[in-house]
């Protein structure tokens, strides 16, 4: 389907061109750039340990990711199709971004355990792969240990958010745990299509339980995610030896042949795209010659014919102006969109700082350190979580206005117009390290208690002097009030030294906030810009191809009654066959386009 597209923009793009519309040649070459590269990324994630590397492995055949018991996968790594096996880093995080230095086969572990130094944000392997040729692109992501807590967990979301397709790994040794089930609900709400693999059932004889109870795990918190129990080791002697029952034993044909139908399924979607430009575009060929072969005709309805495309054209040149009513929905909802997001992250952040304050000053001292870490990361990307999805909402809004305001030549535009694909800002984890006080050792602790102990007996001995008691009535005195005062220094220190913790566990927690609120604010402040130019450049295009589409139409309407009846039996009959041959493609782009939209239930 994907070709029958590709043949019928390439004629339409010819049609463009020999009409002299450059602008519609150039918004049909945008589409089929964005047909040619029909990618389908799959995002592979999940606990540490649990067997991504080894199932990316064992789809392909091939030992591109590290899979050694003493390492682990620290940096994205996507593996796509090439004519041979090369491998580069990326300069960031997103698949992108521009290519760095060339890495050996040998080299491939060092790099993708983040043993290349900081510079290495992500890995790209290019391998000469039946199942990547298509466009299929495997992402390989860090272990997400403590689920939303982990350090990683925001690489593997940043990954998510250019995801068609995640698949979740986790191992048949155990149940799903709460911090997957809690990973899993997030990333639901970003990745359209989530597949659970469970790996590892050739080394735990009761898989088929564990599989039945992830089921249920996952029915309980309302996912609906198909799961596929797997064994690479079946995969790969299977392989080696062309064991057909062994291949079908470990699982791995049915989730390729899922991944097969998901890649169906979102080139799909971008042919549909396509071929909405292409019959938009061949639309304004065929209203504008239509226009041209009425005048020819001295149709009666010439005059009224003249007169509408001369309205159209002042419409049109009027949403071309800087003042025009879209512009001004644009640049005023644009404005209350970078305050609203702006609002929505302070009082993020604030409550959050609240929430830690208050949790700082419950937890025990002997937790503190250990436990307060891990909450704070977990609250910290669930918040930017939600605080994307407001982004995109008050960005889906302000598209809308535009889009109303522009009006009805915009329906199709914001049916195309894809505002939640924007590549994600490439941000670096900020990790929380608390820097309490450091504790008192048992001497300075007995020092500060042998000072109050020793206060203690110089008042009784004080006491006694003054009195002129004996030294056998004043020692019992001085014993207890000594004791006494002993203990109330110990608990002055150390509540002194809780004080000490808390207020520097506190000011740990500000600094580590004020950082990701300035990261955050950054990312929201740029991806509003981006909105911005993408929603102006789309809309202003649209305006100049509808003013050139009037201002055409209206010059030949005026202009064809002219010349003698020859030349324009000539015209007449170029037009009646160009026509014919736009109708044609209307038709085929028609019925392509109807072919490629989902049927409504």
């Amino acid at each position: 389907m994907g070709g029958d597209v590709g043949h019928v923009l390439e004629a339409i793009a010819r049609a463009a061109q020999r009409h002299d519309r450059p602008d519609l040649r150039a918004r049909v070459e945008v589409a089929q750039a964005r047909l040619a590269d029909p990618a389908c990324r799959v995002v592979v994630c999940g606990e540490f340990k649990k067997g991504k590397s080894s199932l990316v492995n064992a789809l392909l055949g091939a030992r591109v990711c590290a899979t050694d018991a003493d390492v682990a996968t620290a940096i994205p790594t996507y593996v796509r199709y090439g004519e041979r096996l090369e491998a580069h880093v990326l300069d960031e995080e997103s698949p992108g971004s521009s290519r760095g230095a060339a890495v050996t086969a040998a080299e491939l572990d060092t790099v993708a355990t983040g043993h290349a130094g900081p510079s290495a944000r992500a890995l790209e392997i290019l391998l000469p792969r039946e199942l990547l040729a298509d466009g299929l692109v495997l992402v390989d992501t860090p272990g997400i240990s403590g689920g939303l807590a982990s350090t990683h967990a925001g690489i593997a979301l940043r990954a998510l958010a250019v995801a068609d397709v995640l698949v979740f790994v986790t191992d048949a040794g155990a149940e799903l745990g709460a911090a997957e089930i809690e990973f899993l609900t997030q990333a639901a709400a970003l990745c359209p299509v989530v597949l659970g693999a469970v790996t590892r059932v050739d080394l735990y004889p009761q898989w088929r339980r564990i599989v039945a109870a992830d089921a249920d795990h996952l029915r309980a918190a309302g996912l609906d995610i198909d799961l596929f129990p797997l064994s690479a080791p079946l995969r790969h002697h299977g392989l080696r030896e062309g064991d057909r029952d062994l291949l079908l034993e470990s699982g791995y044909p049915q989730l390729t042949a899922r991944l097969a139908a998901e890649h169906a399924r979102v080139a799909g979607s971008g042919g549909a795209s396509a071929a909405a430009v292409g019959a938009s575009v061949v639309g304004q060929l065929v209203a504008e010659l239509t226009a041209q072969r009425r005048a020819l005709d001295a149709d009666p309805a010439a005059q009224e014919q003249r007169q509408a495309w001369a309205r159209a054209r002042e419409q049109a040149a009027d949403l071309r102006t800087a003042g025009s009513r879209w512009q001004q929905v644009l640049f005023d909802r644009m404005a209350d969109l970078g305050a609203e997001v702006e609002l929505d992250l302070t009082v993020r952040i604030r409550a959050l700082r609240r929430e830690a304050s208050e949790r700082i000053a419950q937890m025990p001292p002997a937790r503190l350190a250990a436990d307060l870490g891990p909450w704070l990361q977990q609250r910290t990307t669930e918040l930017l979580l939600d605080h994307q999805s407001v982004v995109r909402s008050h960005a889906d809004q302000v598209a809308d206005a535009v889009a109303e305001q522009f009006g009805s030549a915009a329906a199709e535009l914001r049916r195309g117009l894809d505002l939640g694909g924007d590549e994600p800002a490439p941000a670096r984890d900020i990790a929380f390290a608390p820097t309490g006080s450091a504790s008192a050792s048992r001497l300075d602790m007995g020092l500060v208690a042998l000072r109050g102990g020793s206060a203690g007996a110089m008042i009784s001995h004080a006491a006694g002097l003054v009195l002129g008691l004996a030294f056998p009535v004043v020692l019992p005195a001085a014993l207890v009030l000594s004791t006494v005062l002993a203990g109330k220094s110990w608990q002055s220190a150390q509540k002194a030294q809780l004080r000490a913790l808390r207020a520097d566990t506190d000011r740990a927690v500000a600094g580590y906030l004020e950082e990701v609120d300035t990261a955050a604010r950054k990312d929201t402040r740029d991806a509003v810009r981006r909105l911005q130019r993408r929603l102006r450049e789309t809309f202003s295009a649209r305006a100049s191809e509808l003013f050139t589409t009037a201002t055409r139409s209206a010059e030949s309407l005026s202009t064809s009654l002219t010349g003698d009846d020859e030349a324009r039996a000539t015209r007449r009959a170029a037009l009646d066959s160009e026509l014919d041959a736009l109708r044609g493609l209307q038709r085929e782009v028609g019925a392509l386009l109807t072919g490629l939209l989902p049927v409504a239930a």
